[in-house]
């Protein structure tokens, strides 16, 4: 995968819209995020320092440090990693594809070439003789 890799910031303890705390302390960006808030923006993972889910990551905005986002809040049990293969899976078999579909069409075009090339090689032979 491309990407990816660990970034921290600043570490703070913050509340959320229903009071709960969050950290802060680890912002981790895991290759391609294919979550998307309600903003239309790329959701960033955060960490629960609740006692009933210490360490659990979750989604918000990233807009969400601002004040200025959409209350989106979504728990990142792993399901994000499986729709990353999913769709590297079907990134793979398009670009598998193109490239048969590319071969084929190189074969044809060489396929064509010959022939014109027989064609060109036929009429000059032909004025060669006839003249």
């Amino acid at each position: 995968m491309m990407g990816g890799g660990d970034r921290s910031q600043g570490s703070s303890s913050k509340k959320n819209s229903s009071g709960r705390n969050y950290s802060n302390q680890k912002i981790r960006t895991r290759g391609w995020n294919g979550v998307f808030c309600n903003c239309g923006l790329r959701t960033v993972i955060k960490y629960s320092t609740t006692p009933e889910n210490p360490g659990r990551p979750f989604h918000v905005s990233p807009n969400h440090e601002f004040g200025v986002h959409c209350n989106f809040f979504r728990w990142a049990d792993g399901y994000e990693e499986q729709g990353v293969v999913q769709v590297a899976q079907e990134i793979y078999n398009e670009f598998n594809w193109r490239i048969e579909s590319l071969k084929s069409s190189i074969s044809t075009l060489k396929m064509l070439m010959l022939l014109l090339l027989c064609i060109v090689i036929t009429i000059g032979f032909g004025f060669v003789v006839f003249s």
